[in-house]
Order: C-alpha cells, then sequence, then structure tokens
C-alpha cells in the first residue's frame, strides 16, 4: 500500500484549520491534496488529537498481532494429529482410560469437531 506524504500530525492540523473556519476549498489547495482525500481524512481522524491518533495506530498494530495468532492457532487445530496424545498411564484408572476413547470416538463421528466440558456424554449410540 502506498504512503501518505503527509505524517499524521499535519493531516491532523489542516483537519484542525477546518474546524476554525477555513474554508476547505482554500485547505485543500494550500496542502495538495484533492477535495475526496481531505474528507476521507476527516473520516479516518475525525475528532482525534494526537495521543488519540498514537493509540489508534497501537490498538490496530495489536490487533494485526493478535489476528496473525489466531490464525496460526486454526492452522495448528485444523493440521491432522500425527501422533494422537497418549492415554492416561495409571494403572487404576480404567474410568479417564475409557472417557478418553469415549471422546476419541465421538471426535472420529464428527470429523473432529466434538469439543467441550461434556463433550464424551453427547456420544449417540
Amino acid at each position: 500500500m502506498r504512503r501518505s506524504q503527509f505524517t499524521e500530525n499535519e493531516i491532523l492540523h489542516l483537519l484542525y484549520e477546518a474546524s476554525a473556519g477555513v474554508s476547505v476549498a482554500e485547505i485543500c489547495n494550500s496542502a495538495g491534496v484533492s477535495v475526496r482525500t481531505f474528507y476521507r481524512w476527516r473520516r479516518r481522524f475525525g475528532g482525534l488529537n494526537v495521543p488519540a491518533v498514537a493509540q489508534m495506530k497501537e490498538l490496530a498494530a495489536e490487533n494485526a498481532r493478535l489476528r496473525g495468532l489466531v490464525s496460526n492457532l486454526f492452522e495448528r487445530l485444523r493440521e491432522p494429529a500425527a501422533n494422537p496424545p497418549p492415554l492416561p498411564a495409571a494403572v487404576g484408572d480404567d474410568k479417564a482410560r475409557r472417557q478418553e476413547q469415549a471422546i476419541r470416538s465421538a471426535a472420529k463421528k464428527c470429523g473432529g469437531a466434538v469439543t467441550g466440558r461434556f463433550a464424551s456424554l453427547r456420544i449417540n449410540p
């Protein structure tokens, strides 16, 4: 994406001039931008000041980072499990072993979509 030749502070200053009463056509002519660009800036930066724009930029960067993390997690979940997790190793833990087998069989029936705390209870016999 092409970067603007104006910094955010300059854009905010132009918007402040417009709110102070200078005509939009005059501002656009002096800055060398189109009226459409000016109104796009007004829609984007509206009534923000410099700290608010910095905070908005930080939030946009954080949102992009979080979207990347979520997409990585989805990719990892969609990959077929090469090595399924081992069954519980305790000798007297037969109930947990049966529950783990029930969850796996339910996951096979539903294409791996069975999730939740009571997933083993939703199994259709």
